[in-house]
């Protein structure tokens, strides 16, 4: 998931696409984690991907430059 959404960076984080994908990584989560909300979950990682520098490095490295950033940015949008 995390690579789609990255390949979508520079896309609009409000855009239905985006939202989009950011409910199939909600809908994953929940499988993944057995849990029926994620939401707080989600939102405290997506603070991890835009202030903290190690997970910034690690999904930069992993997705591509600017994927924290732009990733916490939209499950933020998705979540507001």
């Amino acid at each position: 998931m995390y690579h789609k959404i990255a390949d979508k960076k520079g896309t609009d984080t409000a855009s239905f696409e985006i939202k989009s994908l950011i409910g199939e990584l909600d809908f994953v989560s929940k499988q993944l984690y057995q849990m029926p909300d994620v939401k707080k979950l989600m939102l405290e990682m997506a603070e991890l991907y835009l202030n903290d520098e190690s997970m910034k490095k690690t999904m930069d490295a992993r997705y591509g430059e600017g994927a924290a950033e732009y990733i916490g940015e939209a499950v933020k949008e998705f979540y507001k």
